[in-house]
């Protein structure tokens, strides 16, 4: 009977371990695709280019979402000088209120100064290739160029917003000349290495909960050959 019983226990660990290990991956498998509503991940960059030609100034943004592309709000950038006051403000808007379900009209809102050149500024969702275990690439990406009159300035903050207001921040110089140090967007790998620990700590247990079975199962044919209750 008590093998019996040890044998179910260890099938509904196995079991248990089996619908964990299912479930993680299904959960991060989801996580991947675009426009299904990952909790708590909000926008992070890919990018930032600051590119000067004779005439002007461009402010570069790529910004992803595992959400998609189309759950980034809006793209602020303010352009400070020596003394910190604000030259240029602008907004790159992709729905008109945090409620729009759809995408409409593309706006680009002015609030400080007058450089922007709304005719050469751009706009385009773009493949990337995320951490899973296809390395599935979707359009979860997002480019925005915003053209500017050229004018000097001292920094530049660009703030990008998602639609569960989730942000990411980026503060520099503003020169075509400083290039932002390459960052590395782990928001994916925390779940990779979680799905990882939870699977190995339940094959432990597993393996411990035999162990200890095999004990008791000596211990028992022990007692059992020398006549003792």
């Amino acid at each position: 009977m008590r093998r019996i019983t040890c044998s179910i226990q260890f099938v509904s660990i196995i079991i248990a371990a089996l619908l964990l290990t299912l479930c993680l991956v299904s959960g991060f498998s989801s996580a991947q695709q675009g426009g299904i509503g990952v909790d708590n991940d909000g926008p992070s960059y890919i990018d930032i280019a600051l590119v000067e030609t004779d005439t002007l100034n461009y402010v570069n943004v790529e910004v992803r979402d595992l959400n998609g592309w189309n759950d980034i709000f809006s793209i602020n950038v303010t352009i400070t000088g020596n003394q910190n006051e604000i030259i240029s403000q602008i907004c790159y808007m992709q729905y008109p209120k945090l409620g729009s379900t759809t995408v409409a009209a593309i706006k680009w809102n002015q609030t400080v100064g007058d450089y922007l050149v709304e005719s050469l500024c751009s706009w385009v969702p773009i493949p990337v290739a995320p951490w899973n275990p296809d390395n599935a690439v979707m359009e979860i990406g997002l480019r925005v160029s915003f053209a500017l009159q050229k004018f000097s300035g001292q920094n530049v903050n660009i703030l990008a917003m998602d639609k569960g207001q989730l942000t990411c921040e980026y503060n520099g110089p503003f020169s075509a000349e400083y290039t932002p140090a390459p960052t590395f967007d782990s928001v994916a790998v925390p779940i990779g290495l979680s799905a990882i620990v939870a699977v190995l700590t339940a094959v432990f247990v597993v393996y411990r909960r035999f162990n200890n079975n095999k004990l008791a199962r000596a211990v028992e044919a022990s007692h059992a050959a020398s006549g003792e209750d």
